[in-house]
Formats: structure tokens, sequence, C-alpha cells
């Protein structure tokens, strides 16, 4: 799997130049695009980060010796990496929507005008991809939780075993058995690392999509409180059409009687 996309959103040069326009003409609308884009490239490092935390997972992995227990994690493994690999291929789609939609609105700005700004999210249809990322990062993180959860009860059942049998031979030399359980141990925590860091990253992202969804609603909510585009195009080309001729009346005189 590739670490990431080959240009981070942020540095394509059409998302950079409507960025710049959307300064140059200071409106809400371009407030909330830029945040936007700023929480989908947030989202675009967490999803690198989970990433890696897959090759360390899979290293990991290597290390455990139980074998009901090293199928269930592989399990868990392959999981992730379907879900994380979805939400690659919807974020890559994402970007060029969004790509797409910025060379839109730079044509309309250059034809139109500030006119053209007005109705900025009509370029942006992507509410149903981010929503798409965002479910499959709830999937990710039951997957986690699910895979930790595994590794503590295997943990505990292993070192419970443990202390029956070391019970068993305190027993037979004279000694009180140990009552506390034990603590888990460091291979435990080292295998369950990869799926809380992973765990962090889906969480972190599902915000950032979160805070994407609210600014690209309250786009659309900006747009529809200013006087539509299509509206405003048309009042100007009434302006700026000459006014029909009207034909001079018939004069009686001028008719001619058939």
């Amino acid at each position: 799997m590739k670490r990431r996309n080959k240009q981070l959103l942020a540095e394509n040069e059409y998302v950079k130049e409507l960025l710049a326009v959307l300064k140059e003409n200071p409106s809400p609308s371009g407030r909330d695009f830029a945040e936007m884009v700023a929480h989908v490239g947030e989202l675009e490092n967490r999803l690198a980060e989970a990433v890696e935390e897959l090759r360390t997972m899979r290293q990991e992995l290597l290390q455990v010796q139980n074998r009901s227990l090293k199928a269930v994690l592989k399990r868990s493994c392959k999981a992730l990496e379907q879900n994380i690999s979805n939400m690659s291929r919807k974020l890559s789609e994402l970007k060029k929507l969004i790509i797409g939609g910025c060379k839109e609105a730079l044509a309309a700005f250059k034809k139109h005008g500030t006119a053209a700004l007005d109705g900025l999210s009509r370029f942006f249809h992507i509410k149903p991809l981010l929503e798409g990322i965002k479910k499959a990062a709830d999937a990710s993180i039951r997957i986690d939780d699910n895979a930790v959860s595994k590794i503590q009860n295997f943990a505990a059942e292993y070192h419970q075993a443990g202390r029956h049998l070391k019970n068993m031979g305190r027993t037979l030399i004279g000694k009180e058995p140990v009552q506390e359980p034990k603590a888990p141990g460091r291979l435990s925590k080292v295998i369950a690392a990869p799926y809380k860091v992973n765990r962090a990253c889906m969480t972190a992202a599902k915000r950032n999509i979160e805070k994407a969804i609210g600014s690209l609603d309250r786009l659309q909510e900006s747009s529809e409180r200013r006087p539509s585009v299509l509206k405003a195009m048309q009042e100007n080309s009434e302006k700026v059409q000459p006014a029909a001729k009207k034909e001079a009346p018939v004069k009686a005189a001028d008719r001619v009687e058939l």
C-alpha cells in the first residue's frame, strides 16, 4: 500500500489558485472553503500514519506464538488493511473532485467575476464521499477495539493459568497460594500497541472528517443566504442587452384598404 497520495491537496495548483482568489475577495465562503481544505489535509496525514502502523502491526504479529490468538489477529490485520485501503481510494477520489471543483470555480470566476464565488458550494458535491470515509473510520475503530480486547483476554487467561500452576507448586511445598492477578506482560503490551495507535489515528481522522463536513455545510448555508449566481448573471445580462425597438403605430392614412 502506498504511504500517501503523490501530492497533498493543499499543494495542488488549482487549489492554491482558488485559495488565493478567495483571500483577495474575502467572504464567509472563502473561510469555510479554506477550513475544509485544511481538514482534508489533516485527514491525509492521519491516514498516512495509519498505513505506517499497519507495517508495525504485521511485524509485531510475528512475535505471537499462540496459534488461536495469532489467527484472530491476522484476520484483524487483514480487515484493517482492506478498510484503510478503501479509505485511501475514497480519499483519492475526494481529492480529484475537490480539484475538479476548483477548476470549475476558477473558470466561473474568470468569466463572471466575484459573483461566481457566491455559489461556491455548487462546485463541491463531496459530502457523500466524506460520509463514506467516516463510516470506514468507524469500522477500523471497532476492529482495533476488538483486537485489543482479544489480546487483553488472552493475556489474562495466560497469566491465570500460569498462576494456577505456580500455586500448585507452592501448595506442595507448604506455601500460601498467590491470589493477586499478575499485570499484563510486556509482550501483550507490545502486540496491542499498534492497534491502540491505529485507533487513535482513526479517531483523529473521524474528527477531521466531521469538521470538513461542518465546513461544507456552512459553505452551503452561506451560498443559500446570498443571491444566486444564476440570478445575478441574468440581471447583468439584461442590463447589457439594448432595449428592443418598438414599432411605430401605423397611421390611418397609411393603411391600405383591400
